[in-house]
């Protein structure tokens, strides 16, 4: 008896817990400003299978134009997790070493590029934590690098 009267409120709180935003979505800011160039990420740290949510990437030219700008993202942003649009769309996308980069136009000096991406975590997506990188880089020239910790809950 005792048993039944501990499971209801336990799962009330779980819901409760749930509604008030503990388990996730909640969107986070990460950033790196270097001489050339500043990168910011905008994105939920914590999520659970089967959501979908938005990421947002600045990426800020410092004094001199970026004639190729590139973002490019570690292999674990695609680990159990599918990339569903970008905007806006890349010139050119290239999949090398465990990253995944993406070429845009260029970016005049103190000027600003803004890529909006739609993700969805994958149901069956493996628990815990995991490390994300992202770096802004001029041609083959990495100008920034951030990292960034995502954790997938149940």
């Amino acid at each position: 008896m005792w048993l039944r009267r501990g499971v209801l409120p336990a799962f009330a709180a779980f819901c409760v817990l749930g509604l008030v935003g503990v388990f996730g979505q909640h969107s986070t800011t990460a950033a790196v400003t270097a001489p050339r160039a500043s990168l910011r990420v905008d994105a939920p740290s914590r999520l659970r299978g089967g959501l979908l949510y938005q990421a947002r990437f600045v990426i800020r030219a410092g004094p001199r134009r970026l004639s190729e700008p590139k973002l490019i993202l570690g292999e674990n942003w695609f680990d159990n997790v599918t990339l569903n649009s970008t905007t806006p769309d890349p010139s050119a996308e290239n999949s090398r070493g465990g990253r995944f980069s993406m070429a845009f136009p260029p970016i005049e000096a103190r000027h600003a590029l803004t890529v909006l991406s739609e993700w969805q975590v994958n149901p069956t997506a493996k628990l815990g934590r995991r490390s994300l990188s992202a770096a802004v880089a001029d041609g083959n020239i990495r100008l920034a690098r951030l990292q960034r910790t995502l954790t997938i809950l149940p």
